[in-house]
């Protein structure tokens, strides 16, 4: 599969267009990279994508398409996270993750049982938190997430 990727940018005081390209989809668990800087954003910024696929240090910002297929549960981590072995598909990373569904449906679980399920058009931010997702749809969900890398701080919750 592939997508068009088309990114504006500023260039002597004047808007200019500095991508506007086909991607192909790169075999890590879904994921389609669009955007990425590895540290704090500065403008202009080409966003180039390595074919390296992860989660970004503190201050960094990915932006991804990713994609689930009918019936599973994310737990195709292909060493992007750790994920809990005793729970599979649970997992948590040290960034703040802001998902918008745009096809399909998905169902957010977290470690204490709750469950939310998200329908196209939904948003969901993701704040370093233990988490699984499902598909249990019969139809391939799609979302766009904005990967926000940060620092886990421990010693104070919300």
């Amino acid at each position: 599969m592939s997508f068009r990727r088309v990114i504006a940018a500023e260039q002597n005081g004047t808007a200019v267009l500095i991508a506007d390209e086909k991607i192909e989809r790169i075999d890590a668990a879904g994921l389609d990279p669009i955007w990425r800087t590895d540290a704090v954003p500065e403008v202009p910024n080409p966003g180039r994508v390595p074919e390296t696929v992860g989660f970004p240090d503190p201050g960094g910002v990915w932006v991804i398409g990713w994609v689930l297929e009918p019936g599973r549960i994310g737990d195709s981590d292909n060493g992007i996270v750790e994920m809990d072995e005793s729970a599979p598909g649970f997992h948590r990373t040290d960034s703040v993750d802001v998902h918008v569904l745009l096809e399909g449906s998905l169902v957010l679980e977290l470690d204490d049982g709750v469950e939310i399920e998200l329908n196209v058009g939904d948003t969901v931010v993701v704040n370093g938190n233990k988490h699984r997702w499902h598909n249990r749809s019969d139809e391939t969900a799609r979302a766009i997430v904005t990967i926000c890398g940060a620092s886990r701080n421990d010693r104070r919750e919300i």
